[in-house]
């Protein structure tokens, strides 16, 4: 994708994203037509270039800065600047940046950017209309704000690990799609006159909208949320079950009384009495008993004619070949001078809105330096040679490819 195609097209981003949540909340701009130069440094490089992975080889950029499939995919399509925060000279040359673009993110520990004299009020000072999303475990401020944050302690504070017994999951995802969400909405308030908008996202947050269901019982007199494995809120009766097959499972939901007759009619035997206090395990033990017999494709093709909530338990392997997934183009070939070539998924919102997919993967350190430089602020590339010999900047050598591998996508100068 380049940047003159998808519904961002034009909007400028400049990140300091790292991990997920904030590499993802950039990437995510990124496929839907935004500019993103990714901000790193040598001396700091992202910490996903060297995430550790017994069956991932050692891989070395021609700079010697290490980098992985994982910083590779998770970066797909973000530009990359280097510039060095360390030094006063480096700041200030972000802060010129800021003054060229629409939207900044940063998922740092609160206090940081203040710290470097690139808080959100110094930048919207500099930029008036600027969007800057702050990506925390617990928010820019209360008691909890200065909490080290990572994904598996967000997880137990909310109480994700013990609402699922076995694992739970993390919600770095679902807090890049609220930044989006939000980024969206604070960008078109500027576009019809607001003021700078200063986004505040706490991933606990995020995390307990979508646990809603888990908490509201509770929180209304009733009885905490059970760890009974795959139960379902307010479900009659939720399970996964196995089927024909090696390690294969079909997942079930009989969401009411209506389900509830359905299924007693497909597996043939009565339907229990209102207030039967069996009548769960009745039912549950037929439904082990009548999977067992099938694959699970031809389970769910039977559960679902009869009208119930079905669906095969894929793992990542049914997930590649899937037919239909295939078909709809959720997956991507991306070509990477390092880690080789590689099939990734595409953009859920490339996929929903018909865009093409990016093929653009991450970019090395510091490749798109000059070419940043001089597209959004017209520098030289005497200026940047000065730049750079202050410590303000870095890119590697020119025989180390300057831009990024797909350098035939033009930097955008329109704003």
């Amino acid at each position: 994708v380049s940047s003159e195609s998808g519904p961002l097209a034009g909007l400028r981003v400049i990140s300091f994203g790292t991990f997920v949540v904030g590499n993802v909340c950039a990437t995510m701009l990124s496929d839907l037509g935004a500019e993103v130069a990714k901000v790193e440094s040598p001396r700091r490089p992202e910490a996903l270039r060297s995430y550790f992975s017994l069956d991932h080889p050692n891989i070395h950029e021609p700079s010697g800065i290490r980098t992985t499939n994982m910083f590779a995919s998770l970066t797909s399509g973000q530009r990359s600047v280097s510039l060095n925060m360390d030094v006063e000279s480096g700041r200030a040359l972000f802060r010129r940046l800021v003054a060229a673009v629409d939207v900044v993110v940063e998922n740092f520990s609160p206090g940081q950017m203040d710290r470097w004299g690139c808080g959100f009020e110094t930048l919207s000072r500099r930029r008036p209309g600027l969007v800057m999303a702050s990506l925390t475990g617990y928010g820019q401020s209360g008691r909890r704000a200065k909490y080290r944050a990572y994904a598996s302690n967000i997880a137990n504070y909310l109480g994700l690990a013990s609402s699922w017994a076995f694992d739970g999951t993390h919600f770095d995802f679902v807090g890049a799609h609220h930044a989006v969400s939000a980024i969206l909405g604070a960008v078109e308030s500027v576009r019809q006159g607001g003021p700078a908008v200063h986004i505040d996202l706490a991933q606990a947050e995020t995390g307990a909208a979508v646990m809603a269901p888990l908490y509201l019982a509770s929180m209304n007199g009733g009885a905490a949320w059970s760890q009974a494995p795959n139960a379902v809120p307010g479900s009659a009766l939720s399970g996964v079950f196995c089927c024909l097959g090696e390690d294969a499972w079909v997942a079930v939901e009989l969401e009411d009384a209506a389900d509830v007759a359905a299924a007693c009619a497909l597996l043939e035997i009565e339907e229990p009495e209102t207030g039967d206090a069996d009548a769960g395990n009745e039912i549950r033990s037929a439904l082990t008993a009548w999977c067992a017999t099938f694959t699970p494709y031809q389970a769910v093709v039977r559960l679902q004619r009869a009208g119930l909530a079905a669906a095969v338990v894929e793992n990542l392997e049914d997930l590649w070949r899937d037919p239909q997934l295939r078909s709809r183009g959720a997956y991507r070939d991306v070509f990477h001078p390092d880690v080789g070539s590689r099939e990734l998924p595409a953009s859920p919102d490339q996929v929903a809105l018909g865009l093409p997919r990016t093929t653009r993967p991450g970019a090395r350190l510091g490749a798109d330096t000059t070419a940043i430089l001089q597209a959004w602020l017209g520098f030289s590339e005497q200026d940047i040679d000065e730049l750079e010999h202050s410590d303000a900047c870095w890119h590697p050598p020119k025989q180390q490819h300057p831009t990024s591998p797909n350098s035939h996508d033009k930097i955008g100068i329109a704003r």
